[in-house]
């Protein structure tokens, strides 16, 4: 009876322990980079999903690369994008067009 308290006890100070260092260790935010372009139909929808994403789940940042800016521009090229939308998340490349769904996007943020 007493070892298996024990147990128990050893077992519910682990996961108080690790709940704390959850606690304590700052998380890594995610960044969604969408590149677009002003003409392309689909970038909106894209841009939309990941920033309705971002706003479901907390330390997830969008950030909009539109590839008629010099710094949009840049970024794609740095990355070898070729078509729009392109969806990198933590530098990444995650899809090229607009993810299939909003549930889809959230599986390629958690992985």
């Amino acid at each position: 009876m007493d070892e298996e308290l024990e147990k128990i006890k050893k077992k519910k100070l682990e996961e108080m322990m690790k709940r704390r260092q959850d606690i304590l260790t700052p998380k890594k935010p995610v960044v969604i980079e969408v590149f677009t372009s002003p003409t392309c139909p689909h970038c909106p929808m894209a841009l939309s999903m990941a920033k309705e994403l971002a706003a479901q789940m907390p330390g997830v940042q969008v950030a909009e690369l539109s590839t008629t800016t010099p710094q949009g521009m840049a970024k794609a090229a740095f990355y070898g994008v070729q078509a729009v939308p392109t969806i990198y998340i933590n530098g990444k490349r995650a899809f090229v067009g607009a993810p299939p769904s909003l549930e889809a996007l959230r599986q390629a943020v958690k992985s």
